[in-house]
């Protein structure tokens, strides 16, 4: 019966349907639009800001907005629902692009606040819809799956992404907006709606939510494991195009390095699949302890730039190893009736980890060389390790 079901639902279901692959596909859109610009921004700021120091401030300014947004998301989702703060928050990350194509520091300065801004509400939104819409039986299978779909962006966004930089400093913004548009009209179509964070809980108070959040000690690790894992590629995408620059290798070798590490996507269906047969709990707790061995491989190779950028790759292996399960720790955790106001504590641990590491590399920078931020990303990995090992057996 199951299979003549099948059989009758439209060929279009799978992407305008509620289910893995319509949010898989939404994410995947609100990826192309973020990272076909991911390389430029830092080789941007770094011409526009002329040091790396200055530009970890100027990452810390952007983490702050983006964890602003995150706070005030549920207000306006409140206000406004689901659906339209969706359609609002896409039309900012196209302005945000078209901002940061100005080329003058105050223009690209506010576009890069707002994509963070952009960034933070996509993600606490589309967390939202999922909550709403997966079962918690299916989400371990529903996250490798998002991934996966992803991997194309990540992949070919860096890659085309510092291309068109080459060609035209205007094109990827360009490119951007477009993928912005087109993820406008096609969520609008949609007209999918899902419950309001506030639905369950009454008055609209933010701190109240934290303080109940950080009260439950599995959500508490749920959030530091995924802060960290955000740690290593907000490092990635920020600090190792500036170190390849620094040590005197072209702008193109910034955007494979981004793309090489990001392609490993592509197996994080696999990477799902093997974490799920040997335990999240060993899996997530090996992943980061790949992660911190070759990110201070990383260190120890600084200055031969080639051995180092293989040695981000295999890092990178951990990282991805990651993504496929580790959003699992939360979706497990939090309590079936208080899900939609938990996601959106949960998400800021995405623009944490873009304001706390840059703002304490921003110090670091003041008295050390670059590799002192992986120097404290591998660390991170080895805490966040051992802290893996607190997950229940049964996760």
């Amino acid at each position: 019966m199951s299979i003549a079901l099948a059989a009758d639902r439209p060929w279009h279901a799978l992407v305008t349907r509620p289910g893995p692959v319509l949010f898989a596909t939404l994410f995947t859109l609100d990826s192309i639009a973020r990272a076909i610009i991911a390389p430029v921004i830092p080789l941007e700021a770094l011409h526009l800001l002329g040091s790396a120091r200055n530009v970890s401030v100027a990452v810390t300014v952007v983490g702050i907005a983006g964890v602003c947004m995150a706070l005030v998301l549920p207000s306006i989702i409140h206000r406004w629902r689901p659906k339209a703060s969706y359609l609002l928050v896409i039309g900012m990350l196209g302005v945000a692009s078209l901002l940061m194509a100005s080329q003058h520091i105050a223009g690209f300065g506010l576009g890069w606040m707002m994509r963070a801004m952009a960034a933070a509400g996509l993600l606490g939104l589309l967390n939202i819809y999922i909550a709403a819409f997966i079962d918690k039986r299916d989400l371990a299978k529903s996250e490798p799956l998002r991934t996966f779909f992803s991997a194309t962006a990540w992949v070919g966004g860096p890659f085309l992404g510092i291309r068109f930089y080459e060609i035209s400093p205007l094109l990827p913004f360009a490119v951007s907006i477009a993928a912005s548009v087109l993820l406008f009209f096609y969520f609008r179509a949609l007209n999918l709606q899902a419950p309001s964070p506030v639905a369950t809980g009454g008055a609209f108070t933010p701190l109240r939510n934290i303080g109940r959040y950080f009260r439950q000690k599995r959500l508490t690790l749920a959030w530091v494991l995924n802060f960290g894992r955000e740690m290593w590629w907000v490092t990635l995408f920020t600090y190792a195009p500036i170190y390849l620059v620094q040590a005197g290798k072209p702008a193109v070798e910034a955007g494979d390095l981004i793309a090489s590490c990001t392609a490993l996507l592509f197996v994080s269906l696999f990477l799902g699949w093997l974490g799920r047969r040997i335990g999240l709990r060993r899996f997530i707790s090996g992943a980061f302890l790949w992660v911190a061995s070759s990110t201070f491989a990383f260190v120890w190779f600084s200055d031969r730039p080639d051995l180092a950028s293989l040695m981000l790759i295999l890092s990178a292996v951990g990282s991805v190893s990651l993504d496929s399960v580790a959003v699992v720790t939360f979706l497990r955790a939090v309590r079936g009736w208080e899900r939609p106001q938990m996601t959106m504590v949960f998400s800021i641990y995405r623009d944490a980890a873009a304001l706390i590491p840059p703002a304490v590399f921003a110090v670091l920078l003041s008295f050390f060389p670059l590799p002192v931020v992986f120097l404290v990303n591998g660390c991170m990995g080895l805490v966040c390790c051992l802290l893996a090992l607190k997950l229940p057996r049964g996760l």
